[in-house]
């Protein structure tokens, strides 16, 4: 091989490459028929814990947003304020 020229694969290198080739098909071969049966049960657990996983990240957000709430109140009392949580009184009244 000579510097200007691009690398091209010699005998060695194509005899790996079938030969990886060869052994590919061979466990592909080799590998169980897949179960439409199997798999339905997979992708069943894979929604029910994708749906987990969005309840916990609901019901954690929501947690952070009350913590976060009870917070400013506590801030707000804390501070000596006495209108922390104002009542709201309808216009009538």
């Amino acid at each position: 091989m000579t510097v200007g020229q691009p690398h091209s694969p010699d005998h060695k290198d194509a005899d790996i490459i079938a030969f990886k080739e060869i052994q590919a098909k061979a466990r592909r071969a080799a590998r169980p028929p897949r179960d439409p049966e199997e798999d339905m049960r997979r992708n069943r657990a894979n929604v029910a814990a994708l749906i987990f996983a969005a309840v916990l990240i609901v019901v954690g957000w929501l947690l952070i947003q009350k913590l976060s709430a009870n917070g400013r109140m506590e801030d707000c009392l804390m501070s000596g304020r006495t209108n922390c949580a104002p009542i709201k009184v309808a216009p009538g009244d």
